[in-house]
């Protein structure tokens, strides 16, 4: 197939870009520099061992894995994630009442009582209120299906978001719809930083000669224009994850720790707050994302709410859990991990509502889970928990829940 022309091209996407708020595409760039760059973060340590990511790995997923043999030309694009919706929390709590006003139909899953009483209540954070991946992932093979029709072509390709095998930020920054700012996060002036992004792999070639702004050569190092003097994300980020101009230690980051069902220091406990899930602190104190007007379609896919009272949220049978979850992207995380982190929003929000919940989870399989359990009974300050939390300093093994608990009594 002879290229086609880049306006051709774009004219014909914007037909079919609906629900889609920036899109553009761009030739098969070369990512040996931003290649090098992300393996000395891992040869310095930033990355976590918990990720299992190699070089070989980054090697071959910068070189477009077995889709590079084909793609000739890549589709990028944006989907604005910023609602009028708000936490319903006052302080890390909630009213039972208030808590059935914010959450989603679960059909069922949990009646709130109807004291009216103050409950610990865990936030998610927004980018995961929808599963925004699966909604831009649809939207891009909806228009890849109109581009076909209207130019009477067969298309082979790829639709992708939130696809980590992909460095799909490098790619969106070098069509010039955004930039990284100091965060590590991508920047752009009508979304700010709330957006999350995909892109298409397709064997289309398209003639780039008349786009009006063409990148060139390879993707550098970001310059770091749009921030200016500006540190407020690095002053802000709780653990000191972020340093330097856009560099990240992704092992302090809370994000990276709220994923996983690993150890919290801690020094970074208090810090947690009611973190169910994510963080997004550098994003929200970003000058960019301050003056924002909420534009975003509060579409169904994956949706989960702003959060969810934890009591009952640690009481989910497994059939609830997935019930729960099930079309959101949390549904791939270990279930432990989330647990952990509901342990430690109870930590920092005491309830003599969860006693009897850290009571069951002292005795979890997990040691991890038993820690996190003393830590928030410990933290509860009550007469029946620190007598549970002796009789389980004699029955313990495992050495960790043994320092925990030796530090609590």
């Amino acid at each position: 197939m002879r290229p086609l022309d880049y306006e051709r091209v774009y004219s014909a996407l914007a037909n079919y870009a609906i629900g889609i708020d920036a899109f553009e595409i761009i030739s098969v760039p070369d990512l040996s520099r931003p290649l090098k760059h992300t393996v000395e973060a891992l040869r310095g340590g930033l990355m976590p061992a918990q990720y299992r990511w190699t070089e070989e790995k980054t090697r071959r997923a910068y070189s477009y894995k077995d889709y590079g043999e084909w793609t000739r030309s890549i589709i990028v694009a944006a989907k604005n994630y910023f609602t009028d919706e708000e936490y319903p929390d006052k302080g890390g709590y909630i009213h039972s009442s208030s808590a059935a006003a914010s959450s989603p139909d679960r059909s069922g899953l949990w009646e709130p009582s109807t004291d009216n009483t103050k409950r610990p209540y865990g936030r998610i954070a927004r980018f995961t209120w929808r599963n925004n991946y699966h909604y831009l992932t649809e939207r891009l093979q909806e228009m890849i299906g109109g581009l076909e029709r209207e130019l009477d072509i067969s298309i082979r390709f790829r639709a992708l978001s939130n696809y980590t095998s992909i460095p799909e930020k490098v790619l969106f920054a070098y069509s010039g719809l955004a930039a990284f700012g100091k965060n590590c996060v991508l920047m752009n002036k009508t979304m700010g930083s709330y957006f999350v992004v995909g892109e298409v792999l397709t064997d289309l070639p398209v003639d780039f000669t008349d786009r009006q702004f063409q990148p060139t050569g390879t993707p550098g190092m970001p310059d770091f224009s749009m921030c200016g003097n500006c540190t407020l994300c690095i002053d802000a980020c709780p653990t000191g994850a972020l340093f330097g101009k856009g560099s990240i230690d992704v092992n302090r980051c809370f994000q990276y720790l709220s994923e996983n069902l690993v150890p919290v220091p801690h020094a970074y406990r208090s810090k947690w707050g009611n973190r169910l899930y994510g963080c997004s602190t550098c994003i929200d104190v970003c000058p960019y994302n301050s003056e924002l007007e909420p534009s975003a379609e509060k579409h169904t896919i994956g949706y989960v709410g702003t959060g969810d009272d934890l009591i009952n949220l640690l009481s989910y049978s497994e059939k609830q859990w997935q019930q729960r979850f099930m079309h959101n992207q949390l549904i791939i995380r270990d279930r432990l991990a989330i647990i952990k982190n509901a342990l430690l929003c109870l930590g920092n929000y005491p309830s003599m509502g969860a006693l009897q919940t850290l009571l069951v989870f002292l005795s979890h399989s997990s040691p991890t889970i038993r820690s996190f359990a003393a830590w928030a009974l410990g933290k509860l300050g009550s007469t029946e928990g620190r007598k549970a939390l002796e009789r389980r300093l004699e029955e313990e093994k495992d050495i960790s829940v043994l320092h925990e608990i030796g530090r609590l009594l």
